[in-house]
């Protein structure tokens, strides 16, 4: 009890960004069930509690929309998103730069940051993309699971690396200061951006394969890669990427090995609570789509939702982690990348 009750205090002290959370799928949802408000009405108090005042927001685009209907589906989630914060009473704005996060956050508001998960949509076309861009979206990652004209997802069996309109998209994004996301990236492509990009590169939500063996989670080379160019990998706190039965001390397993890797420098929080999202969503929209409803419950019983990431922080302050650590992993991380990768 006396380290969950240091935790909370840690977690409303310091910035916390949330480098994965796919808030935006409940907000379209609700959107086209007539409801608006949702991010200050529903998501804001549940990541105010938890501490999260810096919140990368993905659009992702389901299997059952692809190919003819994905670019529709990214303009109708931004344009939900772009309703709720602009109504009067938002608890949420959105940011492009760490400037902008700072204004945001010193006003008592939480930073919204737009992020792409998958380029299914965009038909292999660079010049969507930099439109996207252009719109506000500041983080990009080529693939969900799946194939797509840039690039392979880890879901595919026999993967290959970048494709042509892969590699000049990465060029693209590189130009205009947009961060690269690896985390759904086939490991071809994986080692293919490594060899193009000289700025920092992310994983917004992955763990260590050593630690629990999937193709989602990340191998020590790819660890250490990623360390090697500067960039920051976001814990992911989906069950089946962590162990079985998920647990926090298993978690904090995959962090602390991590860290014994490379250093706490180059990891910070993306969790990815896909639970507290898709408890929102129709069960028969999740049997028809690529997530299935399997995923509603397999998570970590006691920290399962943004509200209860102080559970997490009171596991690291019982092995050691200091103040500074914490400050670096819960936020100062993620900080550093989006400066140098997005300049203030």
């Amino acid at each position: 009890m006396q380290f969950l009750e240091q935790a909370k205090e840690v977690c409303q002290d310091l910035l916390f960004v949330d480098s994965h959370h796919d808030i935006l799928m409940d907000v379209l949802s609700r959107h086209q069930r007539g409801e608006r408000g949702a991010l200050s009405g529903y998501w804001a108090p549940i990541m105010t509690t938890g501490g999260i005042n810096v919140q990368v927001l993905p659009v992702y685009v389901d299997d059952r929309f692809l190919p003819g209907l994905g670019l529709r589906e990214i303009m109708r989630t931004l344009q939900a998103a772009e309703e709720d914060i602009a109504s009067d009473d938002s608890r949420m704005e959105l940011a492009t730069d760490v400037a902008e996060i700072r204004q945001i956050t010193d006003r008592g508001k939480i930073a919204g940051v737009l992020a792409l998960e998958g380029c299914d949509g965009l038909g292999g076309d660079n010049r969507v993309l930099r439109a996207l861009c252009r719109l506000g979206v500041r983080m990009v990652a080529f693939t969900w699971e799946r194939r797509n004209a840039f690039a392979d997802g880890t879901g595919e069996r026999n993967p290959g690396g970048l494709t042509a309109a892969g590699r000049a998209a990465l060029k693209d994004l590189r130009d205009n200061r947009v961060i690269f996301d690896v985390s759904h990236l086939a490991e071809p492509g994986f080692w293919d951006a490594i060899d193009i990009v000289e700025e920092p590169l992310v994983a917004s939500h992955s763990n260590a394969r050593a630690v629990f063996d999937h193709p989602r989670n990340l191998s020590d080379d790819q660890i250490r890669a990623i360390a090697d160019c500067g960039g920051v990998i976001g814990l992911n706190f989906y069950g089946g990427y962590i162990s079985d039965p998920p647990t926090c001390a298993r978690m904090a397993d995959h962090l602390q090995y991590m860290v014994e890797l490379v250093g706490i420098e180059h990891f910070g929080i993306g969790a990815d609570f896909l639970e507290g999202t898709l408890r929102e969503v129709s069960v028969q929209a999740l049997v028809e789509s690529s997530i299935g409803p399997d995923m509603l419950h397999n998570w970590i019983e006691d920290c399962q939702s943004a509200d209860q990431m102080p559970v997490f922080v009171a596991e690291l302050l019982q092995r050691g982690f200091s103040r500074d650590e914490l400050a670096a992993l819960l936020g100062g991380n993620w900080m550093r990348v989006f400066d140098e990768v997005w300049g203030s």
